[in-house]
């Protein structure tokens, strides 16, 4: 692990410094740009200024005493200055002209004040031109370019100086960030390899609200949900073992009493068959489950939508479970409203959400009545399934439609169910668009309510 941990460190600093480095470079590249442009302007602006004050004065009065003035003006100066005729002879300088200065004599063609030359590093001088009066002379400024080279040189030298001590700082804090940015990436990595052995529940430990944190609780809200969905899964084994080994056990005995003609009568025969059937019946609800589930989770749930009357639907489930209701001695009531609009549904899903959710009605419901209402809101069908039954604790609205989940497991042992209706009619609402609500009270009862769009057609 430490060498990994190195490994990534030296990676995410090698790549950071690399950048760092190049954005220095850049920034360095600019200043002495920006640095030396600024500096040769500066110097070109002020020989030229010079040059244009002592042309200025020598217009009024080009004599040799204004002459010598302005020579001894520039005499312990930076600049030096050379002072010729409109023939280009030279009439006085503050220092003895080397070639240098010479050999730009006669080159002023422009009747304007110029620079002659301002190539700093391959000549000896920054030169300006001044005209005197209407051409009656010329004033040559001269700037030194070694002072300038001397200048850039110790320029250059303090932004490498300072450029190798911030970049020695920003290795070490880059050294540092990395650590810090790799050790929790580590953690991930080391929980995530304990969860692929199944130990699902991981505490990363990641501070702040930035991206790595988010991705260490993401993490750590993966573990919890494998961790739930094995725990669910292993309950769901335990629970089709028990229900489907129920109805096959009375299925079995009494089959087997019937084919050793053990029945007393007609009578006693008529009511093993009723419980075979009834059992195969209930085994028949529970694959069917099983089997909607797998094409869900497979992505093979497809729909044969059509516009059907719901209320046909909602009759006909009512129906067929109004013999249950009878038994348990409730009450089955349809409110359903005239005309509603035909809704475009597959018409054997749509039965099933309805019978679904009618057996749960009628499974947890002792006394009361069953209500069923449709109406219409806007371009939408509502269906509400009300009872008076036991209700649903209001910590566990929200995880019914949950794959497996059944509230209060003792009280699914009592009513059967593997945890698998609601969430196969969510899925089902879902699929065609809708929605689907619950509300209920602890020892008032629930209500469901579906939400589906209409599809303009309404029923004669």
């Amino acid at each position: 692990m430490p060498s990994r941990l190195k490994n990534i460190s030296f990676k995410l600093g090698l790549l950071f410094s690399g950048i760092f480095v190049c954005f220095l470079l850049l920034l360095g590249l600019v200043l002495y740009s920006v640095f030396t442009n600024v500096l040769i302007d500066y110097i070109k602006q002020d020989v030229l200024t010079r040059g244009n004050n002592h042309a200025r004065i020598l217009e009024e009065n080009f004599d040799r005493a204004t002459i010598g003035h302005v020579v001894e003006m520039e005499q312990g100066v930076t600049t030096e200055v050379l002072i010729v005729d409109s023939e280009n002879n030279i009439i006085a300088a503050s220092k003895d002209p080397d070639n240098d200065m010479k050999k730009h004599l006669g080159e002023n063609r422009k009747k304007s004040s110029y620079i002659l030359e301002d190539d700093w590093r391959d000549h000896r001088y920054i030169i300006s031109v001044s005209v005197i009066g209407d051409q009656e002379g010329y004033v040559y400024m001269y700037y030194p370019s070694n002072i300038l080279r001397e200048i850039v040189f110790v320029m250059n030298a303090l932004i490498t100086i300072a450029s190798v001590g911030i970049i020695l700082l920003a290795f070490g804090l880059i050294g540092i960030l990395s650590k810090k940015l790799t050790s929790p990436l580590l953690a991930m990595k080391e929980a995530t390899s304990k969860m692929s052995l199944g130990k699902y529940m991981q505490t990363i430990p990641v501070k702040g609200e930035d991206e790595v944190a988010q991705l260490g609780i993401s993490i750590q809200k993966l573990g919890e949900q494998l961790q739930y969905f094995e725990d669910s899964r292993n309950e769901f084994l335990a629970a089709v073992s028990h229900e489907l080994r129920t109805p096959l056990t009375y299925i079995k005995g009494y089959s087997d009493v019937l084919k050793k003609g053990m029945a007393n009568s007609d009578e006693e025969k008529e009511e093993y068959l009723s419980i075979i059937n009834k059992e195969a019946q209930r085994l028949s609800i529970m694959i069917n489950d099983l089997f909607e589930m797998s094409k869900l989770q497979v992505g093979k749930f497809e729909l044969d939508k059509r516009p059907v009357n719901l209320n046909e639907l909602i009759n006909k489930t009512a129906t067929n479970l109004r013999p249950e209701v009878v038994k348990k001695g409730l009450k089955i009531t349809l409110e359903l409203e005239d005309g509603l609009p035909k809704t475009k549904v597959d018409k054997e899903r749509m039965e099933q959400v309805f019978y679904n959710l009618l057996e749960n009605a009628v499974k947890y419901s002792t006394e009361g009545e069953i209500t069923i209402r449709s109406s219409t809101k806007k371009d939408l069908v509502v269906v509400e399934i009300c009872d008076t039954g036991e209700g649903i604790p209001k910590p566990e609205l929200s995880r019914i439609w949950d794959r497996f989940y059944r509230v209060e497991r003792s009280r699914g042992r009592k009513t059967g169910g593997t945890g698998l209706g609601l969430y196969v009619v969510k899925q089902i609402i879902e699929a065609h668009g809708g929605q689907i609500q619950v509300n209920s009270k602890l020892n008032e009862g629930t209500v469901f309510t579906i939400y589906l769009k209409t599809s303009k057609e309404r029923v004669e």
